[in-house]
């Protein structure tokens, strides 16, 4: 049951988190601000010597997993890895090598970056089947082998070179930078019997190859009357990477197609070689109903900002695509710093706060409260009752961000609303995450008028909700902090060695009764606290919150912790005695 609510209110609080720098999290996930040493990653002695050992058998499963746990473990940097490169190129090139050890010791192979054994690589693609050219081939276009370029220029003008064949060579050939086959490439782009996605991969390796005088190529294929999306897709591809006036003419017009697969293709291209080329159609690109359209003119306002842009930027805030929205967020964060832009992008965000889209207003709520804009606090006090999870959350955060006394009165208010909502009803998760995040603004202001709310959710009662309970105790530790409250020590005393079982209390709960004791400086219950905990182990296995709270305590320092050692254990074949030791 507990891992079902912690899971409900993961996603919940997922909703109101986005990627970037402004995130929603509980200030009592760092506040104690411990953190441990990383951790040195060791493996078990002379494991390598027994995976050598399973390539050299004969059976084609013991070296298939070998070669696949080699693969895997390159990542992990165990010393000597390269020492395996002999016994699988020896696999690759065996005649009798069953096919699922012959791929999975190529794959093993390129994954060590084995050049050396590029000749052996290409021999096997050659020799054997389909699924092993597709693994090989890529790999020896990117370390650029020539012979293999021989065989891919001759497949593009053999008749009957199978699709998949056709268009592994053109990707070879592009990857490889391989400008002698461009004419090849071109009479494939231009035959409407070839199928269409050799076709297209063809004319994006012409583009990727060649960046200038293929203006008329492209204009051959917007020279057929009525273009098709095929060829107003190619004629994009042709002119990425030209930088000529034509060229860019060329795709500012396609910019504006109105198929958005043909727009936004031409958008990126013309972004990333100036977004300023943008600029005339940026606005029309955000109003378009494709969101990778609308993002690349976002991105051409991002890359030139004004105040009259990120004005509009602003305005997309509230755009349906979630991902857009953050990175407008993000984007304006970022171009706050700069102090020309600042005032304008508070002003047009604190509009947007100001509407009745939801979707905004959780983006403006976070934004503003990272720019720690303070004269938002009145509207977030209002969007505390917002039927959305992610604005009531957004809100709720943002009032702690911004720490406006003046605001401390209806977050109590609101606190205790929700209180006695939840004792009638069954709530949402969200209503936790809410109640978590105004106990932890009360407490950081120190507002003692929320001391008796707090104290009533110190007893247990699951029906008040993880991050409430927690977040209360870590509260109440910041009114009391260097003023004990004996009465209150004991209370918080009592959760920590709650004995009961059914159910058991929370360690959240109990840690930050620890952590509440420390802060508040208590005296009585100081030696108990000691003494039980120090029964539970030494300092060194103790959570760090708890670790932190005893050496406050103690008002001594604990010695140092050093970094943990974790076996990288659970190979399919491991030393006799590290499976002995995990049996034990």
């Amino acid at each position: 049951m507990r891992a079902m609510i912690c899971w409900l209110m993961v996603c919940c609080l997922s909703v109101g988190k986005a990627h970037g720098e402004i995130r929603v999290e509980f200030a009592m996930d760092r506040d104690p601000d411990v953190r441990a040493p990383d951790p040195i990653m060791i493996f078990p002695e002379n494991v390598l010597p027994l995976w050598l050992n399973a390539l050299a058998r004969p059976e084609a499963e013991m070296q298939r997993m070998a070669a696949e746990t080699i693969a895997e473990v390159h990542a992990l940097d165990l010393p000597d890895i390269e020492n395996a490169k002999p016994a699988l190129t020896k696999i690759v090139s065996a005649e009798g090598s069953h096919s699922a050890a012959r791929f999975a010791a190529a794959r093993a192979l390129i994954v060590l970056d084995a050049k050396d054994a590029a000749s052996v690589l290409f021999e096997a693609s050659q020799r054997q089947g389909s699924d092993l050219r597709q693994l090989i081939e890529p790999a020896l276009a990117k370390w650029k082998f020539e012979p293999a370029r021989k065989v891919w220029r001759k497949r593009l003008t053999t008749p009957g070179t199978r699709r998949l064949d056709l268009i592994l060579a053109i990707r070879s050939l592009r990857e490889s930078d391989d400008r002698a086959c461009v004419e090849s490439l071109l009479v494939i782009a231009h035959d409407p019997q070839r199928p269409a996605a050799a076709r297209l991969e063809a004319v994006r390796a012409v583009g990727a190859l060649k960046d200038s005088g293929l203006e008329e190529e492209a204009r051959r294929f917007g020279n057929k009357g009525s273009a098709s999306i095929f060829d107003r897709l190619c004629q994009v591809a042709l002119l990425d990477r030209h930088r000529s006036d034509a060229a860019q003419a060329a795709l500012l017009q396609l910019a504006q197609d109105s198929e958005p697969s043909v727009a936004a293709a031409a958008l990126v291209s013309l972004n990333a070689n100036d977004p300023s080329l943008v600029l005339p159609i940026a606005e029309q690109a955000m109003r378009n109903d494709d969101s990778n359209v609308r993002r690349q003119g976002a991105l051409a306002f991002v890359a030139r900002p004004t105040p009259e842009r990120v004005v509009t930027l602003a305005r997309m805030l509230n755009d349906p695509h979630s991902g857009l929205r953050a990175m407008v967020r993000e984007s304006l964060f970022r171009l706050s710093r700069t102090e020309e832009l600042d005032g304008t992008i508070r002003e047009a965000t604190s509009a947007v706060l100001a509407n009745d889209d939801w979707r905004g207003q959780e983006q403006a709520a976070l934004l503003l409260a990272a720019l720690d804009h303070k004269p938002a606090a009145g509207r977030l006090v209002e969007l505390l009752e917002a039927p959305r999870d992610e604005v009531l959350i957004s809100a709720a955060w943002g009032l702690r961000k911004l720490a406006v006394p003046e605001s401390l009165p209806a977050i109590l208010d609101k606190a205790l609303r929700q209180t006695e909502f939840r004792k009638k009803d069954t709530p949402r998760p969200s209503l936790d995450i809410q109640v978590g995040l105004l106990f932890e603004a009360l407490g950081l202001m120190k507002y003692a008028p929320a001391e008796e709310l707090l104290r009533r959710y110190i007893p247990k009662d699951m029906t008040m909700g993880l991050m409430s309970r927690t977040t209360a105790i870590w509260a109440l530790g910041h009114l009391h902090a260097g003023q004990p409250d004996e009465e209150l020590a004991k209370l918080l005393f009592g959760r920590l060695t709650d004995p009961s079982l059914f159910p058991p209390e929370l360690e959240s709960v109990k840690t930050m009764s620890v952590v509440s004791m420390a802060r508040m400086k208590t005296r009585t219950q100081a030696e108990p606290t000691q003494k039980f905990l120090f029964g539970k182990g030494p300092p060194e296995t103790m959570n760090l919150q708890i670790r932190w709270a005893l050496q406050e305590m103690m008002g001594e320092k604990f010695p140092e912790l050093k970094p943990a050692i974790v076996m990288r254990s659970g190979w399919f074949l491991e030393p006799i005695e590290v499976k002995s030791s995990e049996q034990e």
